[in-house]
């Protein structure tokens, strides 16, 4: 089975497209890229969504609508069903929330190497702590919490400042960090608060810890991107964050390529750990690290699937390696050829990554007040524009944290030619420059 361009002398037409069912319940307006590499490879794309517009969205050869807030089982059984409908023996996902629903799915199509119990660890903090010590893996000391007082109680073995974070949340809503004991009830009582939104995460249930308390890791932070093979980790690079000092950890300034290209085997090694420690046989990975206090880095988390939005091509364009690709290739070839095999007649040398070709950045635009208007406007015209993604509707109501958690008008990704270090403080100061172009209106509130 071939899933790549097709044979010369014959056409798309000629050639039937291998039916895939995608699953995107809340959005996929940020996977474009994602979606895109599906249609190079040949894929009839089959989508299962929440998402009304997509009903007239050509890249799709149909449409399952989902009503809101189905439970784990009944979603599980309308993929199945749609899935079997059309004859479709692969189900994928690149949104993190439906990662261990198409990990279910997958496992009654048959597929040896859906490991859902690996799946359910990287969406749970919690979980993943246990884990990490279990495997002896560098991290964080933590305590699970059930609330504000026993987070009180726990906090007697930490020193000030403690990280506060949900144990199953994500994109860093309700992360804060507590200098002394009220901030900490305050922090606690907010995560309290958004536990309720749990249910729609398809978690590993909710768990009486809803919170971890952590140590401050006071270093530098990245974020590792890759893509696994046949149980082989392969890095397709490493990207800088803005430093944060808190209370709240809102995200901006995504940068490649890496500052320090000599700190990637660390931060490989203690990865490929984790890759050996879940035993995951093909999978999209990404984890985030933090430096001790003594210089070395430590695991903050990891999810199977990739940094989200515009990552994944900044990754392409820097290092030149396609992590999607090769992972759709992977699960779509895995029952018929070993990886011996695979590695010789599918890869074709993809896993090799480039010299640095760019350098890249995504800034977020934060506002606050009402979205008016909300589009890249002249910063289109500039050479070193790629894409701009609304991350907010027009009328909505924008705030900082702690009173909105992740709340932006939308994700700038800028470029410019990589000649040297000197150019990746470059491509900041023109995201910063470009971002203040933006389109963007807001009232007061």
């Amino acid at each position: 089975m071939s899933t790549d361009s097709p044979e010369p002398g014959t056409s798309l037409r000629d050639t039937p497209l291998q039916p895939v069912l995608l699953v995107m319940r809340n959005t996929f307006g940020w996977n474009a890229e994602h979606i895109e590499a599906m249609q190079r490879l040949g894929l009839e794309i089959h989508l299962v969504t929440q998402v009304k517009a997509s009903l007239d969205d050509p890249r799709f050869a149909s449409v399952v609508l989902l009503e809101p807030g189905l439970d784990m089982d009944t979603t599980e059984k309308i993929v199945l069903d749609a899935a079997r409908e059309r004859d479709i023996t692969h189900v994928f996902t690149f949104y993190e929330s439906d990662i261990t629903l198409v990990s279910r799915v997958n496992t009654v199509l048959g597929h040896a190497w859906a490991n859902h119990e690996a799946d359910v660890i990287a969406r749970d903090k919690r979980l993943q702590r246990e884990f990490l010590t279990e495997h002896g893996i560098p991290s964080a000391k933590y305590a699970a919490v059930e609330g504000v007082a026993s987070g009180i109680e726990a906090a007697a073995d930490f020193a000030y400042p403690v990280i506060v974070k949900p144990s199953n949340l994500s994109a860093s809503i309700g992360v804060s960090l507590a200098g002394n004991e009220d901030q900490l009830t305050a922090a606690l009582a907010e995560i309290e608060s958004l536990s309720g939104h749990w249910d729609d995460y398809f978690l590993s249930g909710r768990p009486a810890e809803i919170a971890l308390l952590e140590e401050f890791l006071p270093g530098r932070e990245v974020t590792l991107d890759g893509v696994v093979l046949h149980g082989e980790f392969h890095l397709s690079g490493v990207t800088d964050k803005m430093q944060m000092p808190g209370p709240y950890f809102e995200e901006d300034y995504y940068t490649l390529p890496f500052r320090t290209p000599q700190e990637e085997p660390e931060l490989v090694a203690l990865t490929e750990r984790i890759v050996r420690g879940l035993g995951v046989r093909h999978c999209l990975f990404n984890a985030e690290f933090r430096k001790h206090a003594d210089g070395t880095y430590r695991v903050v988390e990891f999810s199977n699937r990739l940094s989200g939005g515009q990552n994944y091509r900044n990754l392409r364009e820097v290092y030149g390696l396609d992590p999607v690709r090769l992972w759709l290739k992977a699960l779509l070839q895995d029952e018929d050829l070993d990886p011996v095999t695979a590695k010789a007649q599918l890869w074709h040398g993809e896993v090799r990554r480039t010299a640095p070709q760019a350098a890249t950045c995504i800034k977020f635009a934060y506002r606050e007040g009402r979205l008016l208007r909300n589009n890249p406007g002249d910063t289109y015209h500039s050479p070193y524009f790629r894409s701009y993604l609304p991350g907010s509707k027009v009328g909505s109501l924008l705030r900082r944290a702690p009173e909105g958690w992740y709340e932006i008008a939308g994700s700038l990704a800028v470029s410019c030619p990589y000649h040297g270090p000197e150019d990746i403080d470059r491509i900041e100061r023109l995201a910063t420059e470009l971002d203040e172009q933006l389109d963007i209106i807001v009232t007061p509130r």
